[in-house]
């Protein structure tokens, strides 16, 4: 069974930890999706940023 659901890479951002910038653009060129950088917010929270701050 499958249910027809879609990636949609337009919105989508890719991250990388320990990994090269340029296997990041080459993958994201690939994807068609965008480089994604920390910090960034989710749900109005920065995540990947000083705790401390």
């Amino acid at each position: 069974m499958t249910s027809g659901l879609k990636v949609n890479f337009w919105k989508s951002c890719i991250m990388g930890i320990n990994v090269s910038e340029e296997f990041l653009v080459m993958a994201s060129d690939f994807l068609n999706c965008r480089v994604g950088r920390t910090p960034f917010k989710y749900l109005g929270l920065p995540v990947g940023a000083n705790p401390r701050k």
